[in-house]
């Protein structure tokens, strides 16, 4: 299986240096490289008569292991032509014990091949002969052969003199001394291949053009079934090839990605690599690098005219189109995050992750909730040149006393997390989680299947309701989805402050919806620098910044008591929404009262509590991120021995559908109660606001299943914002509002809506 690299570094440079051997006995020239601690045998193959065949053939693969007996002590060997094959790891040990195997025959070139009873000599010398000559350009086959020959118990046929057990025994000991350093091949030698199959199927080189230093799979394992392809639409106009395997040996999917900067031409790749070179030695002096969006298109444009300037040079035609891939390609290699960028352009993975050592380990990636591993690997300098660049982006401490890096990389709408050593023993190693590149709605969330219409009827009452929610769940359940989603429900009238360490809430997009958003970004929980504003601090600001929503990304830290003191006594504005860790209403009840040190009497002031989770339907491997629990805080006596939730709603596994409960049926609810009391209507009244609300979420679902453009923020916001004008437009006299009407009214509208397309 083939291998493809990509990602660039320099930021090891100077500590390179080569050791450059010309060889005058008719072998390969070849070099030595020193980088930092690792010592690469880089064999030139660009003037190889064979071409780039490298182990595909036999007086290569004859010159690559007189090379290696020469230089028995690398950690890579590089077959450098247009593209350029790695052998490092298991491939690299298996390389070199073919090459011990080779070199061992030597010693039994002058050797007298036993022969007791004298009439085998001449057959067994040929035998001997054959297998010397057969070593030098295909040690597998006659490492092979030998194995057979040992494993046969050849006998002596001539045993009249009585020394055909001697003559055997000697010959075969002989035998199985020539095979003696290839001890422990046997663990990775596959005699159900072929030995040419053996040279590319079982030893694996990681191909990579020279302008990159990671590398992915070009081929499929053996062990993969395709379940799916699709493109991938990269900016530019160059599109990615992106297919899914199921792997037969084990429970897990192949995510396999082929860039298009790999089915390149050499001409064009040659171009490519002559430009970047420029690319490198050009520094602007008045260009700010830490902007990566103003450095990218600087250095894409900048690439155009190189690239122009070298396509006349080498006499290469381009066409606009071509000019247009190639700059992104190359602002990809330059400013960008390589290959990262190709997976982070795919809409359907939401999360990457990179583990250490990151030169042994795939890219795992999450795929509409399903962890794939990938046919990706990252290199050392790549993972070093990240963090550098993410290092000085945030402006936060990263090294040995600060081991955890968290932030915002905004130009990709993802979330990165690294920690280094000596937290992580292996090295550097990454989380991104991508943000939604346009803001989650709760009719999207209800064709996702992550709701009912009747559960966004009932948030959107609980928000126009002024209510303080908190979003519970573990790591990647959606709770900050339904948070943005929520905030849609947010009339337009009101002001909204959000409180990130790490900004996901989508604020630009709302703001150009004409929501009153102000975001406050503080510390961050892990590893923040003391030149950030502390949580306490900025919620401190928020209650002073006078009535509004207040959104909160995360509640975790000892401002939480403070907030809670805010929200008992009235002066945390409409409503409190924030999101914070727990798998159930207990849980975000034990901790925020027992961990957290809010007293028992305060946390009364949250109405209710929201529980997403990932769920394994009927337990498949793949999850799902579902809206499980809907529950309201009840405001009775707690004396310990009662309940302090009432579930409203709950999640049905059997049905894949959270249900209502009695309680909510029936009017029972508590807090509902409590709305129908401040707006002056009647329990039945807010029941079919509650019932009216959630036909509306359903009709906008339905719609969108054929026209998507119709469940995204801006049209949502649109309907939302025509309920609430229908609601204040159909007010009677006594304030009251007939909740059919507005429906009718409101269908009326939105089947305009969708007759002008």
């Amino acid at each position: 299986m083939n291998t493809v690299g990509t990602g660039d570094s320099n930021s090891n440079v100077l500590l390179r240096f080569f050791s450059k051997k010309k060889i005058d006995d008719g072998l390969c020239t070849y070099k030595i490289r020193l980088a930092d601690s690792q010592k690469s045998l880089i064999i030139d193959c660009r003037g190889c008569s064979a071409g780039n065949s490298g182990l595909d053939d036999a007086v290569c693969r004859k010159n690559i292991f007189q090379i290696m007996i020469k230089e028995p002590m690398v950690d890579r060997l590089v077959l450098s032509h247009l593209y350029e094959r790695d052998y490092e790891g298991e491939n690299l040990r298996l390389l070199y014990l073919l090459a011990g195997f080779i070199d061992n025959l030597r010693m039994f070139e002058d050797t007298e091949v036993p022969a007791v009873c004298g009439n085998c000599h001449l057959e067994r010398q040929e035998f001997i002969s054959n297998i010397m000559e057969m070593g030098l350009q295909d040690p597998v086959k006659a490492y092979t052969i030998l194995i057979a020959q040992v494993d046969s118990g050849i006998v002596c046929h001539n045993n009249e003199t009585g020394q055909g057990s001697a003559c055997t025994n000697e010959y075969i000991h002989m035998l199985a001394r020539m095979t003696h350093c290839t001890e422990g091949m046997g663990n990775g030698l596959d005699v159900s291949v072929s030995s040419s199959q053996y040279y590319t199927r079982v030893i694996m080189p990681y191909t990579r053009p020279g302008f990159s230093t990671s590398r992915i799979y070009t081929e499929p394992p053996d062990n993969a079934v395709f379940l799916e392809g699709y493109d991938v639409q990269r900016s530019g106009g160059r599109a990615m090839e992106v297919s899914i395997y199921s792997l037969s040996d084990r429970p897990e999917s192949l995510y396999f990605l082929i860039p298009p900067e790999y089915n390149l031409r050499p001409k064009e790749l040659g171009l490519l690599e002559s430009v970047r070179s420029r690319l490198i030695r050009h520094r602007p002096n008045d260009l700010n690098f830490a902007d990566p969006v103003n450095s990218r298109e600087y250095f894409r444009r900048r690439s155009q005219q190189i690239l122009a300037e070298e396509a006349g040079l080498k006499d290469i035609k381009l066409k606009p189109d071509q000019i247009s891939v190639f700059s992104d390609i190359l602002a990809k290699y330059t400013t960008g995050l390589g290959i990262l960028e190709d997976v982070l352009s795919d809409s359907r993975v939401t999360d990457i992750y990179v583990n250490a050592p990151v030169d042994t380990n795939p890219v795992h990636v999450v795929i509409e909730g399903e962890e794939c591993s990938s046919n990706i690997y990252l290199s050392q300098d790549d993972v070093d040149t990240m963090i550098s660049r993410f290092r000085a982006l945030s402006g936060r401490p990263f090294g040995e006393a600060n081991p955890i890096l968290d932030m915002d990389l905004a130009e990709y709408k993802t979330r990165v997390s690294c920690i280094g050593n000596p937290l992580s023993a292996g090295g550097l190693a990454y989380a991104f989680r991508k943000h939604a590149q346009t803001p989650w709605t709760l009719p999207k969330l209800i064709n996702e299947g992550s709701m009912t219409p009747l559960a966004a009827g009932l948030l959107s009452f609980l928000v126009d309701g002024h209510s303080s929610i908190l979003i519970a769940g573990g790591v990647g359940a959606g709770k900050t989805s339904l948070l943005s989603a929520l905030l849609l429900e947010v009339p337009q009238k009101y002001r909204i402050l959000t409180i990130e360490d790490t900004p996901e809430l989508p604020l630009r997009d709302l703001q150009r919806l004409g929501w009153k958003v102000q975001g406050m970004n503080t510390r961050s929980a892990i590893a923040g620098s003391d030149s950030e504003i502390a949580p306490d601090t900025a919620l401190r600001a928020a209650l002073r910044l006078g009535n509004s929503t207040l959104a909160i990304g995360e509640v975790r830290g000892p401002e939480t008591r403070m907030l809670y003191e805010a929200m008992q006594v009235g002066t945390a504005g409409n409503s409190v929404l924030g999101t914070i860790h727990g798998a159930s209403t207990q849980t975000v009840y034990e901790r925020i009262v027992g961990a957290l040190g809010v007293p028992e009497q305060s946390f009364r002031a949250t109405d209710a509590v929201v529980v997403c989770s990932n769920i394994r339907i009927s337990g498949s491997m793949r999850k799902k991120k579902r809206l499980v629990q809907v529950s309201e805080v009840t405001s009775g006596n707690w004396d310990g021995t009662s309940t302090f939730f009432n579930d409203l709603m709950m999640f049905d596994a059997s049905n894949d559908r959270i249900e209502p409960t009695d309680l909510l049926d029936m009017g029972q609810s508590e807090l509902i109660g409590r709305i129908a009391s401040r707006w002056g209507v009647s329990i039945d009244e807010v029941l079919l606001n509650i019932r009216m609300r959630a036909q509306i979420k359903g009709v906008i679902a339905e719609a969108g299943r054929t026209r998507p453009e119709l469940v995204e923020a801006g049209r949502v916001g649109q309907a939302n914002n025509m309920f609430w004008l229908l609601m204040n437009e159909l007010q009677d006299g006594d304030g009251g509002v007939d909740m059919v009407e507005v429906y009718g009214r409101w269908i009326e509208w939105y089947e305009g809506i969708l007759q002008q397309g």
